[in-house]
């Protein structure tokens, strides 16, 4: 390469160098500076920008969960008035209202909550107060006195007939009667010449004897008339008026009771211990319920059990005890007998009547218990209705063992407090209608 060439391509170089240190260039790179100054301060802003929305989201999250913790402490301490609230909540009812209702109400009772047997039952007569009235002589109806479904007392006359064995035995107790008025006066006579020596001593004796048997048959004649139902307060009557009819009979009531069964009609002929009787009375304050045991269960019941007897007529059922579990088996039903002897006032319990009976097995543990027909859930939590002076208070209650029919109660009520037992749902629906009326139970 010459010197010349070496010169030109330096000169060249020379002016591009300078060409690239002209004020143009400088301005252009200053220009390049400030884009990116600017796309500096622009991102710089929007990170600052970006910033403070996240400030202000994290303040308005902050608000919110302030909002939101001031809410929960509201509701916490408006669960807890509502927890306040229902412990003292009430059903504003009068007895009349209870009644319309058909509120029953019922002691927290203690007994077994399972291990109970549901047996079938019938109620019949007790036996001790039953009484089968029929004539002790026969004879004919002159009159009747009652009819079926009468209340009579006893001693009452519930029929007159007419009898001639009856005259027949009152006939023979006069006669007795007048030869033992014979025998005295004569024993009398007797003694006193006897004891002047006017009259021999066989004289003596033999009226003494005759004064015995005199009175032997007039303890006899009496005792015949009282078999025949004859009033033997009466016979001193008898004997001093002869307007006495000796025909006349009496059929009179044994016992107190009702008349359940008449078959004495006027005019007829009723003859000694005929059948059906003339009358049946019956006592049905108290009753019997025989209960059947069967198979497995036969071991499981013993005397003194409590019991719960269902009538099925709506009302609470009978508490009562086992009082006679007969040890033969039936021969037709091949089952056991469970009886229960039942106070009976208001004839609640109608004999021929079937009910259920709920015995408590041998191997039951008692516990303080309700019916389940008592409970009722109020706001999610299980309450009873426990009366009080202006109604029923809302009591929560904590279950324990539960069975169809009762549940152990752990807290919540006592032994002993009264309780509504039945239409629970109609004090529920109260309890709602006063929340929805007033903005809280009435």
């Amino acid at each position: 390469m010459t010197k010349n060439k070496i010169n030109l391509l330096l000169i060249t170089a020379s002016v591009l160098a300078l060409a690239a240190c002209s004020p143009e260039s400088q301005s252009e790179q200053s220009g390049n500076g400030d884009r990116s100054s600017v796309a500096d301060n622009v991102t710089s802003e929007t990170r600052h920008d970006d910033h403070g929305e996240d400030e202000n989201h994290a303040e308005a999250e902050g608000h919110a969960e302030d909002d939101h913790g001031d809410e929960g402490h509201e509701d916490d301490d408006g669960h807890g008035e509502d927890n306040e609230h229902s412990e003292s909540a009430e059903v504003h009812l009068d007895a009349s209202q209870i009644s319309d209702l058909g509120i029953v109400v019922s002691p927290v009772s203690s007994g077994a909550v399972d291990g109970i047997l549901e047996l079938p039952a019938e109620v019949g007569f007790d036996l001790n107060h039953l009484a089968h009235v029929s004539p002790r002589v026969s004879g004919i109806v002159r009159s009747v006195a009652v009819a079926e479904g009468d209340r009579v007392e006893a001693g009452d006359v519930l029929a007159v007939l007419n009898s001639r064995p009856l005259a027949d035995a009152k006939a023979s107790y006069l006669s007795a009667r007048a030869r033992l008025d014979l025998a005295e006066s004569s024993f009398e006579r007797e003694e006193r010449l006897w004891e002047r020596q006017i009259s021999a001593e066989q004289d003596f004796l033999d009226a003494r004897r005759a004064l015995e048997e005199a009175r032997i048959e007039v303890r006899s004649a009496g005792q015949q008339l009282d078999a025949l139902g004859v009033d033997v307060s009466s016979l001193p009557r008898m004997v001093a008026s002869s307007d006495v009819s000796l025909t006349r009979y009496e059929l009179a009531a044994p016992i107190s009771g009702t008349i359940i069964e008449r078959h004495a009609v006027l005019g007829e002929v009723l003859e000694e211990g005929a059948q059906p009787p003339a009358f049946i009375v019956a006592d049905t304050d108290s009753v019997w319920v025989d209960a059947a045991i069967y198979g497995a269960d036969l071991g499981r019941i013993r005397s003194g059990a409590p019991v719960s007897i269902d009538p099925g007529d709506g009302g609470p059922p009978i508490e009562s005890t086992i009082d006679f579990v007969s040890p033969q088996i039936g021969e037709r039903t091949r089952t056991g007998r469970a009886r229960i002897v039942i106070e009976n006032p208001g004839d609640r319990l109608r004999p021929g009547m079937f009910v259920t009976v709920f015995a408590a097995a041998s191997d039951a543990q008692p516990t303080v218990r309700v019916p389940v027909t008592a409970l009722q859930t109020v706001d999610g939590e299980t309450v009873v209705f426990v009366r009080s002076a202006d109604g029923f208070e809302v009591r929560e209650v904590r279950l324990g063992r539960r069975s169809d029919r009762f549940a152990e109660i752990l807290s919540g009520v006592s032994l002993g407090e009264m309780i509504a037992t039945t239409e629970t749902f109609s004090l529920k629906a109260e309890l709602q209608k006063g929340e929805f009326d007033d903005g809280h139970a009435h």
